[in-house]
């Protein structure tokens, strides 16, 4: 492999034919031959396995398949027979950006050849010197301190402008738009890739320009205060248990692959196990057509919006 490839956990996987056919969840890594040969593909029935010899293009925002159709025939993604990598653990040419490398259980080293029980004795090395060393670094390191500093510190509104316009987007069809951004917990700042729904409306006139979680009174002050007829950001997490709903353009739903939740273009829920609409995000539009979003989580599973971060 000539040049690095960056995997991006979440991001929309499509068909040869350009259609959304899941999101990336996790990579598959072969110890025995050093390299990752599938990957783990979320739609509509679960989660399926695919044949990295499938991937025809990957770009920060979408991985395309080489393959027509849909997953249906692929053998289903069972987690009881694989364990996680390490992140130094990536094999040459690859890099992650969140979601996590897997790589088949072994069997007994007894029915193992040579090559393959030293190469699993020199991964528990490593994983050996590297929990030493996190180990030593605790102990040092006045964790009580930061703690109780964290403990005190109140969640913080850290707006991101996006590289899009407002005039960039298409009239009532969800854009799926990925970014950079930091996450903010106490003291740590990380940086994160973010995913969030753009839904561009004509005005106060247009139905949809009014998020349901709004309709309902779920929004708190600051949603409210932050928010636009001409523009509706979704949160991409499923409020029913951490899922990533998808936009299904032909049907002009979006759908959770996970339990099968069904929303309205607003994030209005019309079917499935979430207890609330798909949460709507605080958004300034500038004069310029610049987007400003605030990223912001929530509890799920629970009827009402808390916010976590």
């Amino acid at each position: 492999m000539r040049q690095e490839v960056i995997f991006r956990m979440g991001i929309p996987v499509q068909n040869a034919s350009g259609q959304v056919i899941g999101t990336l969840e996790k990579l598959v890594f072969l110890e025995t031959e050093k390299k990752i040969t599938e990957i783990v593909v979320r739609d509509l029935s679960g989660l399926k396995r695919v044949p990295l010899a499938w991937v025809q293009e990957i770009s920060e925002h979408v991985l395309v398949l080489n393959h027509p159709g849909h997953l249906e025939d692929l053998p289903v993604f069972d987690i009881s027979q694989f364990e996680e990598v390490p992140t130094w653990f990536y094999p040459p040419g690859y890099r992650l950006e969140l979601g996590s490398l897997l790589t088949l259980k072994p069997c007994d080293e007894r029915f193992l050849g040579e090559e393959e029980a030293l190469s699993r004795r020199d991964f528990m090395a490593r994983s050996t010197v590297l929990v030493a060393t996190l180990i030593g670094i605790s102990l040092v390191v006045p964790i009580g301190g930061y703690v109780l500093a964290a403990a005190k510190t109140k969640l913080s509104d850290h707006w991101t402008t996006l590289t899009v316009r407002i005039d960039q987007l298409p009239m009532d069809e969800p854009v799926s738009h990925t970014f950079n951004a930091v996450s903010v917990s106490g003291w740590m700042r990380v940086p994160v890739v973010r995913t969030v729904w753009l839904i561009r409306h004509s005005g106060v006139t247009d139905p949809m320009s009014r998020s349901e979680d709004l309709v309902l009174g779920l929004d708190s002050p600051l949603e409210k205060k932050d928010s636009s007829p001409l523009l509706t950001v979704l949160s991409p997490i499923c409020p029913h248990l951490g899922c990533s709903p998808q936009w299904f353009s032909d049907k002009k739903l979006f759908i959770c692959p996970c339990h099968h939740s069904i929303y309205e273009l607003n994030g209005k829920r019309i079917g499935g196990p979430a207890p609330r609409p798909m949460d709507q995000l605080p958004v300034r539009i500038h004069k310029s057509g610049e987007i400003s979003i605030l990223y912001e989580e929530f509890q799920v599973g629970t009827s009402q919006k808390i916010r976590l971060s």
